[in-house]
């Protein structure tokens, strides 16, 4: 065989090999645990964590893009404005999740 057809198996074998391998040996690893008693599910994370860090990502790239629209005269401020709107949606909708869900 061909250095050219060989490469592109062997590539093509690990893209797939790998992941399905290691998601084999994760679930043997869980199902040895089960057998054990010593399995104990991940816990969830509080409710409204990843809407708050996109909503601040969001919210702070629109006003960076606001302000530089006002300093550079781009046709940045309608971007910075719908950036920074969706920011702020995800901040509300944190502040309802959080409300009704409180902790503990």
């Amino acid at each position: 065989m061909d250095v050219s057809v060989i490469v592109p198996v062997v590539a093509i074998i690990f893209v797939f090999g790998i992941p399905l391998l290691a998601i084999w040996t994760d679930y043997k690893k869980e199902r040895a645990l089960i057998e054990k008693g010593l399995y104990e599910p991940e816990k969830p994370k509080p409710a409204g964590h990843e809407t708050l860090v996109w909503g601040l990502i969001l919210t702070l790239v629109g006003i960076a893009l606001l302000i530089g629209s006002f300093t550079v005269r781009d046709q940045l401020l309608l971007p910075g404005m719908i950036v920074g709107a969706i920011g702020v949606a995800l901040l509300i909708y944190t502040l309802v999740i959080r409300r009704e869900k409180p902790n503990g």
